[in-house]
């Protein structure tokens, strides 16, 4: 391990919580484990720390989004760490690596397991050039076959099954490490696009957000592992072999029946090309198929059913605020564009803010409009007084755009609008502002055309010339149209947003 590999590390002696960090054990792209000791039991246990190292620093102790990287992506994927920790917690094997408890600190989180002497399968590989006896292979894997069992019955994945995810304790018995589901998730929907998984060990649909996963999935993990241990090779990329085949070309994963032939069983060669079928559905379906077809008795195995795994995506998030006078229609609009229910100041504020808007007539709504899987958009209504403006600056903060509401009946519709830009003009000068003028019908004597040359009039303090749309706030087909108007103006490449 490099020196530039465990500078981000918390150093040798640390204290978390009643545990001292002794050594690193491993770096990871989502996590640093270290070799610990529980100063209360007197015994050696191991942590681990979330630290995605692409996107956080740390700046002392303290774990923080580097300056740029999105916090609420950090948040997930610290969310998703936690909600691995707790599903692993759920399995009671002597295969699978025990969770004992976990705990936030510095900004991150930690979960501690139990610290088994040993080494990883990969490091056992590493070093000894032989390849490993079938004896010696069905003693490591019957076992972790067992576990993962155990695993599938509870509707849950692995998702990552490789060499290096598989420890044998000095006794030689095997352990299931690092459940890749949560972290999996969570870099599948990195910024860069690109899917965070193992080469040569994951499926073919582990590639796409929406390829159809299951026990199947984890034993293409297990068949490649195997591949590795009887032919001494890393087993082709499932995308490298799915393109060769569609060029006509020969599948470059030579069958383990063919390259190790006379030195295993062929059914137990078989049984590995088996579960490398590049297809999930010409793979063994359930741990127990893929144990009968390696003639293993399945008492004492846990026979889960087949399931489908719909792994969890983050979940980008987006913030739009909506201003204007009383009466103008921003809860109307929030309301129809909601896909939640939309909550009031009287449900979300603090006691602070009752009693500040005990002396006002105004109130702040919050929905959530969902733009599809991956991204939704925060609604927020701004309280429409001047007096309510201890709250502006902090609706502001992160805002993609504002929806300007103004009410046309009103005695000075241009006075209005006047303000509310002057109010957020830092916001505005930073990103885009849509304007919708409700209540046209009302007798009003202003026109369009006249919101049009207001704004671009020479004695303004700053000139636009932002969409207007005359809107009626209970319409969800004018409220999208403004929501998109403003979209469209912020990025105007794209070529559809569905709100």
């Amino acid at each position: 391990m490099s020196y530039a590999s465990t500078i981000n590390s918390l150093p040798e002696g640390f204290i978390l919580e009643e545990y001292r960090l002794e050594r690193v054990l491993g770096i990871g792209t989502f996590g640093i484990t270290y070799k610990g000791w529980d100063n209360n039991l007197n015994t050696p246990v191991a942590i681990k720390e979330f630290f995605p190292s692409e996107l956080v620093e740390r700046e002392g102790n303290q774990v923080k989004p580097k300056p740029g990287e999105d916090v609420d992506y950090y948040q997930f994927g610290l969310n998703a760490f936690i909600e691995e920790v707790r599903i692993l917690a759920q399995f009671k094997h002597s295969n699978i690596i025990r969770v004992l408890r976990y705990f936030t600190s510095n900004g991150t989180a930690y979960f501690v397991m139990d610290y088994e002497d040993g080494g990883s399968l990969s490091e056992y590989l590493n070093t000894d050039k032989e390849t490993l006896s079938e004896d010696r292979l069905r003693a490591i894997f019957i076992p972790i076959l067992e576990g993962l069992s155990s695993v599938h019955s509870k509707k849950y994945l692995h998702r990552d099954i490789k060499p290096s995810n598989i420890y044998l304790r000095n006794d030689g018995t095997p352990i299931l490490l690092d459940f890749g589901a949560a972290r999996l998730e969570f870099g599948s929907t990195s910024q860069s696009g690109e899917c965070v998984l193992t080469p040569g060990y994951a499926p073919i649909e582990q590639y796409a957000p929406d390829g159809i996963q299951g026990p199947w999935s984890d034993l293409y993990g297990v068949g490649a592992t195997l591949y590795r241990c009887v032919t001494g090779r890393t087993p082709a990329d499932a995308v490298n072999r799915l393109n060769a085949l569609q060029r006509g070309q020969t599948d470059p994963l030579p069958p383990a029946s063919l390259i190790a032939k006379g030195k295993y069983n062929p059914e137990f060669l078989k049984a590995i090309d088996w579960a490398l079928s590049l297809k999930q559905e010409a793979r063994p379906q359930t741990v127990g198929q893929f144990l009968e077809r390696m003639s293993v008795t399945l008492s004492g195995v846990t026979i889960s059913s087949i399931f489908t795994y719909k792994p969890r995506q983050a979940v980008r998030n987006h913030k739009i605020v909506f201003c204007g006078p009383v009466g103008a229609g921003k809860t109307t609009a929030i309301s129809v564009l909601s896909d939640t229910s939309v909550i009031g100041t009287d449900q979300m504020a603090s006691d602070m803010t009752r009693l500040k808007k005990a002396a006002t007539t105004v109130a702040m709504d919050y929905g959530i409009m969902k733009l599809n899987e991956t991204e939704r958009v925060h609604l927020f209504g701004t309280p429409g007084q001047e007096r309510f403006d201890f709250m502006w600056d902090i609706l502001q903060k992160g805002a993609l755009g504002l929806v300007l509401l103004i009410d046309n009946s009103s005695k000075s519709p241009l006075d209005d609008l006047e303000f509310y830009l002057q109010v957020f003009s830092e916001l505005i000068a930073k990103t885009k502002v849509v304007i919708g003028v409700n209540f046209m019908d009302s007798g009003g004597a202003t026109t369009i055309e006249d919101y049009h040359r207001a704004l671009l009039d020479k004695k303004r303090p700053f000139k636009i010339n932002p969409p207007v749309f005359e809107i009626d706030a209970r319409s969800k087909r004018d409220m999208s149209m403004l929501v998109q108007a403003l979209l469209y103006s912020i990025d105007p490449g794209v070529q559809d947003y569905n709100v």
